[in-house]
């Protein structure tokens, strides 16, 4: 799985499960390393595609730094 520790297929797999298992909501964290000089965060990107092909809706999205300077996404689906 890398440094990322669920990939975009893991969440997939995952949101999937929640989604057949009739949750309503699914919320996951992204963490994306300090110092990036890109505005883009493509692999939280990827991560939030991988879950929206499987049914779900971005509904809401919070960001905090860790205690490591990292920041963190919380991010909260709705069944489409």
């Amino acid at each position: 799985m890398g440094f990322f520790q669920n990939s975009k297929a893991d969440l997939g797999a995952m949101a999937a499960a929640a989604l057949d298992g009739g949750r309503r909501r699914f919320a996951v964290r992204l963490v994306a390393l300090s110092g990036s000089k890109d505005d883009a965060i493509d692999p939280w990107s990827e991560r939030i595609e991988a879950i929206e092909e499987k049914g779900w809706e971005l509904d809401r999205f919070s960001v905090a730094p860790n205690e490591k300077g990292w920041v963190e996404a919380y991010v909260v689906f709705k069944r489409s």
